[in-house]
């Protein structure tokens, strides 16, 4: 689709790149038959190295990020030290994680800004340049984790960071309400962190927040009708089922409910028909 001045621009950034076998075949499924424009590989994940070598058969799918301090192995020293237990694992809430990092900030704020910077140099030694970052449950919403992902950002020469701002628009399908209070916290949190670093924010902000694990079809056209001119970014979670085990992740059916939903043709007809510009990250900066 040609870009025209004043039209909706919107990422459709598919987090979880890597995290197994069939997450990753979901995603690229998606970005193939459907509207994914963008992913986040989570880079301590088992599968985290055979997404890279399959994503550079897409050139058109932008690959950031999906920095991961709360789920998997810890890749750096002192993450494995501070941030998993004895069996090498991470595991850890996001609140969880954020009220550790409260009781010993000298401790727990070096750990995690080391183990993001062995997740980007990973990425990088893999041949992988990284179109943006954000978080696994998004714990860079935190300001004072949001300030070490800034000073990532610089060091790795990595352009934007995911900004938490929601805005349901009218039409959509009633989301948990669980999410729905977790979206109202990012969006406080997350207009903190957008006053320190605007630049690496450059969306009107990130939908799917509210709706996660609950995404069809109906949503979908919902956001794509309700689309304000600008930038915009959609997080979804499509996948496959291998690989994945409960104990991981509450999103297991709900992968493949999700890629069946962003490979819909309604929906596919829906970004035409409101005359949607897909998007994502690494075009931005060529802009």
């Amino acid at each position: 689709m040609t870009q025209t001045q004043g039209n909706p621009r919107l990422i459709v950034n598919a987090d979880d790149l890597g995290w197994s076998e069939g997450v990753t075949e979901g995603i690229l499924q998606a970005h193939r038959q459907g509207i994914v424009t963008s992913s986040t590989l989570a880079a301590n994940m088992p599968a985290a190295a055979g997404a890279i070598t399959l994503s550079r058969n897409f050139p058109e799918l932008g690959v950031g990020l999906h920095l991961n301090v709360c789920q998997g192995p810890a890749l750096s020293s002192r993450g494995r030290a501070e941030l998993a237990g004895a069996d090498g694992q991470m595991n850890h809430s996001g609140l969880g994680l954020i009220k550790l990092a409260l009781l010993r900030p000298r401790r727990m704020l070096p750990a995690i800004q080391e183990e993001f910077a062995a997740q980007i140099e990973f990425a990088l030694s893999m041949g992988l340049k990284p179109t943006h970052l954000d978080s696994h449950r998004h714990v860079h919403a935190w300001p004072p984790i949001f300030r070490l992902v800034m000073v990532l950002a610089q060091r790795y020469d990595i352009a934007f960071v995911r900004r938490h701002r929601e805005a349901l628009p009218a039409g959509m399908p009633p989301a948990p309400a669980g999410q729905r209070r977790l979206s109202r916290v990012l969006n406080f949190l997350g207009g903190r962190c957008h006053r320190l670093a605007p630049r690496l924010q450059p969306t009107l902000g990130t939908l799917g927040v509210a709706h996660t694990g609950a995404i069809d079809a109906a949503a979908l056209l919902a956001v794509i009708a309700a689309l304000p001119e600008g930038l915009s970014e959609l997080m979804v979670h499509p996948g496959l089922p291998e690989g994945l085990q409960a104990g991981q992740t509450r999103l297991l059916a709900s992968r493949e409910a999700e890629l069946r939903a962003l490979c819909d043709a309604d929906v596919r007809a829906a970004i035409s028909r409101h005359r949607v510009v897909l998007t994502h990250y690494g075009k931005l900066r060529r802009e």
